[in-house]
């Protein structure tokens, strides 16, 4: 992740703010995918813990988009759609010393998410 003041990481905050997890869990998530051990603050149990329940979390995140998407909340291209968009966020993120990266306008990127979030949902 880009230092705290960055565009990416302001991006990056309001995202998560946005989300069903914490910025813990999400650490955690990325700790567990990247094959490394439990942050040092944190004791074995309440680490494991943690994983469980971010486990739980992204699998009933899976459930409730299919669930929606069967009733029709959900437009059917939804998930194409946001996949593109992540992939997006992705490069922003991974992106966060190059020149475009000091031209991204936050908040148009977070108009442009908030705008493709509305549209997909019927509700």
């Amino acid at each position: 992740m880009a230092d705290p003041g960055s565009n990416s990481s302001a991006l990056y905050a309001y995202i998560v703010a946005n989300s069903l997890f914490t910025p813990r869990q999400l650490s955690i998530i990325s700790k567990q995918l990247e094959g490394g051990g439990r942050p040092e603050k944190i004791s074995s149990g309440a680490y494991y813990r943690q994983v469980k329940q971010c486990r739980k979390k992204v699998i009933s995140v899976l459930y409730s988009v299919m669930l929606l998407q069967s009733m029709g909340i959900v437009q059917s291209e939804a998930l194409t759609t946001l996949s593109k968009l992540a992939e997006q966020l992705a490069v922003i993120f991974a992106s966060e010393s190059s020149d475009a990266m000091s031209r991204l306008n936050v908040d148009d990127v977070i108009s442009v998410i908030n705008e493709v979030i509305k549209r997909v949902s019927k509700l």
